[in-house]
């Protein structure tokens, strides 16, 4: 009997932790899932469709055209050795691009937070198709300058590469979060 009064007591003092705990276990199930999903995505053999795979192959593409908007002579080849694209400028290897590279596994966190705080369907996945969105144009204007530094401020590779534009663009997601459990009432 003791440890039944015990286990109900100690129930009580977390019944207002609840709703946390729904949430992390939503937000891990989810985020298993969707990794799950990646996974098997990047398992695929892509060789003869899109190097390494379609997603990282577009953004290996926009990131050149981008370039070459800008007035940059660049090119990509794929990589046969390993599973990335390669991209030059003038001739001369920049970096390379490889999966980790197309922001799918910031989306799948994005998406795994809004969707364990979804509420209403149709908001919910606006809001998943805004973000998702947001972050694949904040991952391709982070290859395009960091290309630019790579190529004309070398010095600041390091730095811009490892520090600051993950910063950016976990700081946008972060952002991102923020206002969607801040939401206004209207939107």
């Amino acid at each position: 009997m003791t440890n039944f009064v015990l286990n109900n007591a100690i129930l009580s003092k977390l019944k207002p932790y609840y709703p946390v705990f729904k949430f992390v276990g939503i937000f891990a199930g989810i985020y298993v899932i969707l990794s799950l999903l990646y996974y098997l995505y990047t398992s695929q053999d892509w060789t003869g469709v899109n190097y390494p795979d379609p997603v990282t192959s577009h953004v290996s593409h926009q990131t050149k055209e981008l370039l070459q908007l800008l007035g940059y002579n660049a090119t990509i080849e794929n990589t046969a050795q390993l599973p990335s694209i390669n991209l030059f400028i003038d001739g001369n290897i920049v970096f390379r691009v490889i999966e980790g590279c197309n922001a799918m596994s910031v989306s799948i966190l994005f998406l795994a937070f809004v969707l364990a705080f979804a509420k209403a369907w149709k908001k919910t996945l606006l809001f998943c198709l805004f973000g998702v969105l947001a972050i694949y144009a904040v991952n391709l204007f982070r290859l395009v300058l960091l290309a630019v530094i790579f190529v004309d401020h070398p010095d600041y590779a390091h730095t811009a590469h490892d520090l600051i534009f993950p910063a950016i663009i976990y700081g946008m997601t972060v952002l991102l979060w923020i206002f969607w459990i801040r939401k206004p009432k209207n939107a």
